[in-house]
């Protein structure tokens, strides 16, 4: 249970053993409301309850009559459903905001039910994956809450990564404090002149030496600004350089789960535009702090030195302003990040859109894409404008107020210099430390809108950093630097949501050196299964195991170093050929290039262009057909040379004749290995030595394609299907 229940439902519920109780936000009229479905013992219970009325019962059913809790995915809301004997019995509705929840409690269910027993749920269960604080949901494989986590856990952060380079840093504080020593001396100086020569008239001689000395510090005050500008500058280039590489590095170590979550635009944005950030934090913000508060500290010192009486009275503004600051701080950082989340959102949308542009242009989208540009556009405009304002308002009154100690000192201070309790110089010079004071001090306050906008972006930056990177393989896995190809699926169970398997319990195994066909409709589970044999992602239940060793176990870099993958769609990155080739195998030379291209029938097409093998593709392969893009891809796996070998729809989007020089091509590629075909026309998999018939994320069907066509089962229902719609239909016109 992770919400707090009303206290109306804690007395309807007084004395019971509560095992289970989730919050179904849709009433029972299908709008938003409170509707609990509570698990005890003896009954699954749906109440109602409006917060304020006593709770009502909607229904009770007996638990020994309830085999299993389902799931129903709906139109904009999802239900939970008891299987009974007489039937399946809707207990509540939800909105997808609770489909997780929901879907947890009917697997929980189901897994009292094969134990037998029943039991709470742990704290653990309670809390995982959720902030213990404020129980919002945790992005996968996180532990940090963006809304709970310290602020000042960023700025500790950042400053361990600035310690890798502490000589400079030390440098850097040294000089920021002699900056500080000579910018308080002026003050000092003013009085002396003042009380010294000015006043008695005395000693005119010295003025030309105060004047030098003046002017000797205003030149060490320049020269030591720029030493701090200079060494600051490299600081903070280099530590997000090196933070920069860093992100970059761990994203590449993440799991593929982890991109089906973020999208492209705004990792970009966290990896590029927020990084670039932290430079106003370690090039101004962090020497201007230090400045600061040093000066704050110097200045009060002297304050106090020079009259104590009135420097009380200069203080008497501070806890006020300190307090306002400290009153809005939680609310700028919210702002803050609500700006951050829009930044990237627009980022996210211009970079799908540039993307796609072909796809928006052949369906004249134009329209609909600058509207949803302006959206995002409107969203960034309206939380930058919630920022300003916060500031707009805060700090014409922080300065009235710190104003206000300044008239207080010219009123009494002034009645001290009449009554000769105080000098001229005295007095000047308190005044001149005064505008020292405040102005340092309304920094400090704004220093609170800087700090919040870059401690956002590192606490974005973090997010990131913190994730879990994919599991190599545990420290003692076996080293496997040559695999046989022997492949099992064992009871493999996985679903991208934990809660909703696309596989069940799948079985079936491939003997080195033979060619397995994947076979179903789409969303059987066929590529979900090549996924797992890359290890993009790990079983939820069972194993896949290779050569008898569970794929969990065996050195990631010894896996994927032995499958090849020629997928549906060709990547190709934007560079010459050849380079795109030998992208699996770098230390290849040219000569094992070009017998791969051969091999692959690419070589006649690679060699039409001037350029050969030095010719550039584009973003993309842009400048390539389908065909011929794939034909490179079927290029560079065979120059990888892999023990196992995944085709995923290779044939798909190409034509007849461009497929009959790819399955050429493909049929040298998958001699003597462990292949995995997945195709669209099931006539290319008439060769396979076994075909495996995949039906909602089960094995319905095993066999050669004679034996399934004996069968007439599902396959044969496919090929028939398939047979229709590949027949050429003249329409005469």
């Amino acid at each position: 249970m992770n919400e707090k229940m009303p206290e109306t439902l804690e007395a309807a519920l007084k004395g019971a053993e509560i095992l289970l109780a989730e919050n179904g936000d849709i009433s029972a009229d299908g709008i938003f409301g409170e509707r609990w479905f509570v698990f005890t013992p003896e009954e699954l219970r749906i109440y109602s309850s409006d917060g304020a009325e006593p709770c009502r019962l909607d229904m009770a059913l007996p638990v020994g009559k309830v085999s299993a809790l389902e799931t129903l995915d709906m139109v904009g809301c999802g239900a939970l459903e008891a299987r009974t004997p007489q039937g399946v019995t809707q207990l509540l509705r939800y909105s997808a905001a609770k489909a997780r929840e929901f879907a947890r409690a009917a697997k929980k269910f189901k897994e009292w039910k094969e134990a037998g027993e029943f039991a709470p749920e742990s704290k653990e269960e309670l809390d995982d994956n959720r902030c213990p604080q404020c129980r919002l949901p945790l992005a996968e494989g996180t532990k940090i809450c963006p809304v709970c986590s310290e602020k000042g856990q960023a700025v500790r952060r950042l400053l361990f990564l600035a310690a890798a380079h502490r000589w400079r840093l030390a440098l850097v504080l040294l000089l920021t404090v002699t900056y500080n020593v000579a910018h308080l001396m002026p003050p000092y100086m003013t009085k002396r002149i003042i009380d010294d020569i000015l006043t008695p008239r005395q000693n005119l001689h010295l003025l030309k030496w105060f004047v030098l000395f003046f002017a000797g510090l205003l030149v060490l005050q320049t020269i030591v600004q720029t030493a701090i500008g200079f060494l600051s500058a490299r600081l903070g280039h280099v530590v997000v350089r090196d933070l920069r590489n860093r992100l970059f590095a761990h994203v590449q170590r993440l799991a593929v789960s982890f991109y089906d979550k973020f999208k492209t635009g705004t990792l970009m944005s966290r990896i590029d535009h927020d990084t670039n950030q932290l430079m106003g934090f370690l090039v101004d913000g962090l020497q201007y702090t230090v400045i600061n508060v040093l000066t704050i500290v110097g200045i009060g010192v002297w304050l106090f030195i020079l009259n104590w009486r009135l420097a009380f009275l200069v203080l008497i503004p501070t806890p006020l302003v300190v307090l306002a600051t400290l009153k809005v701080w939680k609310r700028l950082h919210q702002a803050f990040h609500r700006w951050r989340e829009s930044h990237a959102r627009l980022t996210a949308n211009l970079q799908d859109t540039i993307s796609g542009v072909r796809i928006v242009k052949a369906f004249a989208q134009e329209p609909r894409e600058i509207s949803r540009f302006n959206s995002r556009s409107e969203d960034l405009y309206q939380a930058g404008v919630h920022v300003d304002r916060q500031f707009a308002a805060l700090f014409p009154m922080m300065n009235l107020l710190m104003s206000s100690g300044a008239l207080l000192v010219w009123y009494f201070g002034g009645y001290d210099v009449g009554g000769g309790r105080m000098s001229l110089g005295d007095l000047v010079a308190f005044n001149l430390y005064i505008g020292m004071f405040y102005g340092p001090f309304s920094m400090l306050t704004r220093i609170s809108q800087w700090f919040n906008r870059h401690v956002t972006a590192a606490q974005r930056v973090f997010e990131i950093m913190d994730m879990d990177v994919e599991a190599p393989g545990d420290t003692d896995a076996q080293a496997m630097p040559y695999i046989e190809g022997r492949v099992a699926f064992k009871n493999a169970t996985f679903g991208y949501d934990k809660l909703k398997p696309v596989l069940k319990s799948v079985s079936f195994e491939a003997r080195p050196g033979e060619m397995i066909g994947l076979v179903g409709h789409s969303g059987a589970g066929k590529s979900t299964s090549i996924n797992l044999l890359l290890r993009f992602y790990n079983c939820d239940d069972g194993a896949l195991e290779i050569d008898g060793v569970d794929i969990r176990n065996i050195k990631q870099q010894d896996l994927r170093s032995q499958i090849g993958v020629v997928p549906q769609e060709p990547m190709l990155f934007s560079g010459p050929i050849w380079e795109n080739i030998g992208y699996a195998k770098p230390a290849a030379d040219r000569e094992e290039m070009l017998r791969a291209a051969l091999a692959a029938n690419a070589h006649d097409f690679i060699m039409k262009n001037p350029d050969g093998y030095d010719a550039e593709i584009g973003e993309r392969g842009v400048q390539l057909s389908g065909g011929e893009k794939q034909r490179l891809m079927i290029a560079r796996a065979i120059l990888h040379d892999p023990r196992i070998l995944i085709l995923d729809e290779a044939t798909a989007m190409v034509d007849v004749e461009t497929e009959d020089q790819i399955q050429q091509a493909m049929a040298r590629l998958v001699e003597g290995r462990t292949t995995f075909a997945i195709a669209h026309r099931l006539s290319t998999l008439r060769n396979a030595d076994r075909l495996v018939v995949l039906k909602e994320g089960e094995v319905v069907e095993s066999g050669t394609h004679e034996e399934l066509m004996r069968m007439k089962g599902e396959y044969h229902k496919l090929v028939k299907l398939h047979s229709k719609t590949s027949k050429v239909v003249v329409v005469d016109g």
